[in-house]
């Protein structure tokens, strides 16, 4: 039998994530695993002739804000059910964080909320959860918001 005792549910505070936490914690919950949950924040230089800049206080802004956000989840209701929950910000490009995250602390399981963009959409931007599903170092079940309609292919 899968023993799943460490559930990872990366957010970036969207329905689509929303959705993700609520499958976490269920599983978590059932499975009597451990929840963690992680932001990545990712910063895009500005530009200033030939160089990029970060603007430190915006990085920090965003930092802080994420923080802030992360302790708000799981709901109140979820918090007595779930063994233990870790909440983490880290900075850099999600996709190798989120795989680094995973593999450093042994996640059994990667919980993604995804956007259900158009077909043009995905293949101009691409997809984190995709990409994800391929580079994980672990499963990954990835769920949609249950209110939004997809575009068959």
């Amino acid at each position: 039998m899968i023993r799943v005792k460490n559930i990872l549910v990366p957010t970036d505070f969207s329905e689509h994530s929303d959705t993700a936490v609520l499958y976490g914690c269920e599983l978590a919950s059932r499975f009597d695993a451990d929840l963690h949950l992680l932001h990545v924040v990712e910063f895009t230089p500005l530009m200033y002739g030939e160089g990029a800049y970060f603007a430190p206080e915006t990085e920090a802004q965003l930092e802080h804000d994420a923080q802030q956000l992360i302790g708000d989840i799981p709901a109140p209701e979820w918090r007595s059910r779930i063994p233990n929950v870790t909440r983490s910000t880290l900075r850099g490009h999600p996709l190798p964080e989120i795989c680094r995250y995973a593999k450093e602390q042994n996640i059994d399981l990667i919980i993604l909320g995804t956007h259900g963009r158009g077909a043009i959409a995905h293949v101009l931007l691409g997809s984190v959860a995709e990409k994800v599903v391929r580079k994980a170092p672990c499963p990954v079940l990835t769920v949609h918001h249950p209110e939004r309609e997809f575009v068959m292919p």
